[in-house]
């Protein structure tokens, strides 16, 4: 049966009792896994979680101390500040975490890049991000390991050049990789785990949009041109590269399927009622499991064509489908509904969009963080590898393919 996104959006998110809290704490983030332990940052606290050892506090990112700019940094990525302006604008990120290997992590605070070879216990600045770089610095797709080497993708937001770059020392030092003007900045850069491929995404006018590959220093455009080439994260599969529209004003977001070897324009295997951001797989019993997560975003985009508004709802959701039905039969698994703070009710006022961070390990399962629900003090949901067949026994689809197909 197939039916429309489920108005119940739970306070508790993951659906039906698939997933358990870690207890991580509000405004936790996660950064990713390596080597069997989950990554997380509260504010400029980095930690690890693991099944035996649960939550540890390792260290903090550090404040820069080149004098003036200081004090402005504190409040503007201190935790005593977010907490304060919380109930007026809602939770906000500036943080992002990346372990890359052999004890290596990175991590940006707003415009500031740092690095730890000590998994997070202490940290040294490392790069500095362009001014008009957005308040997160970066997106957590913006950084990935490829031969060898480490590259992120600079965020900005204004006239400079949309940049990705790449480090030869684990990310010591940083040098120009991609340089362009044609584009209004990159969304993420990926390591394609089956083939020798690394990948981009960009945005955010329908001739910015892109999804291609870097080659020679070149961000070489598999298709582009409209908004289904709009992506942040891509999950990729043996036979196929797959993305969700990250556009807040079209009439209909689509989950897009890119066949490796088929036509050159993707196809349409679901459809969702927001912004698509960010992707995650899974391997589970012989099958490979795909997560979505959508945003339920706030404001207009700068970037949309007149008289097209936000056309988002309040529910940031999760989606799952397996390669068992193509990728085009999709469950919902977590739905969380924005945090609605009082700035909505004063005109002026900024406030946060809700977000759905995911991030997978084959042992430990699907992890979920919601941020900036209404209800989020687990913060982070681990949803077990075999929770997620049993989805498919218990659950409705969302969507699912038309009949005959």
């Amino acid at each position: 049966m197939s039916r429309t996104h489920s108005e119940r959006a739970t306070e508790r998110g993951v659906a039906d009792g698939y997933g358990d809290p870690l207890g991580l704490g509000p405004e936790a983030r996660i950064g990713g896994v390596r080597d069997g332990r989950l990554y997380w940052t509260r504010g400029r606290t980095v930690g690890t979680w693991t099944p035996s050892e649960g939550r540890v506090a390792v260290g903090t990112l550090p404040t820069p101390g080149d004098g003036g700019p200081d004090a402005a940094f504190r409040l503007r990525h201190g935790r005593l500040a977010k907490r304060a302006l919380r109930p007026l604008v809602g939770s906000w990120t500036t943080t992002n975490l990346w372990p890359l290997r052999g004890g290596t992590l990175l991590a940006t605070v707003g415009r500031r890049v740092f690095r730890s070879d000590d998994r997070g216990r202490s940290w040294e600045p490392v790069h500095r991000l362009p001014d008009s770089s957005g308040p997160m610095g970066v997106l957590p797709t913006s950084v990935c390991l490829h031969g060898g080497d480490v590259y992120l993708a600079e965020y900005t937001l204004g006239d400079d050049p949309a940049r990705i770059l790449r480090s030869r020392d684990d990310g010591r030092s940083w040098e120009t990789h991609v340089e362009t003007t044609a584009v209004r900045h990159f969304h993420g850069v990926f390591d394609d785990p089956y083939r020798d491929d690394l990948w981009a995404t960009s945005g955010d006018a329908d001739d910015e949009s892109a999804v291609g590959r870097l080659d020679g220093g070149e961000f070489v455009r598999v298709g582009s041109g409209s908004q289904r080439w709009r992506a942040v994260g891509l999950a990729f599969t043996p036979r196929a590269v797959l993305w969700g529209m990250d556009c807040s004003y079209a009439e209909r977001v689509e989950l897009l399927r890119l066949r490796r070897d088929g036509p050159a324009e993707p196809e349409t295997i679901g459809r969702t009622d927001a912004s698509a951001y960010y992707a995650a797989t899974l391997p589970v019993d012989g099958e490979l499991w795909v997560a979505v997560a959508t945003a339920a975003e706030v404001g207009a985009d700068s970037t949309a064509p007149a008289g097209r508004a936000n056309r988002s709802g309040d529910t940031a959701r999760v989606l799952v489908a397996s390669s068992a039905s193509s990728y085009e039969t999709w469950y919902e698994l977590a739905a969380f509904r924005r945090r609605r703070p009082l700035g909505e009710r004063l005109p002026g006022v900024p406030t946060a969009s809700a977000y759905g961070f995911l991030a997978a390990d084959e042992e430990m399962g699907l992890f979920v963080n919601p941020f900036n629900a209404r209800s989020d003090a687990g913060s982070v949901i681990r949803v077990p590898p075999e929770a997620l067949p049993r989805i498919a026994e218990e659950a409705s689809a969302v969507h699912a393919p038309a009949p005959g197909r």
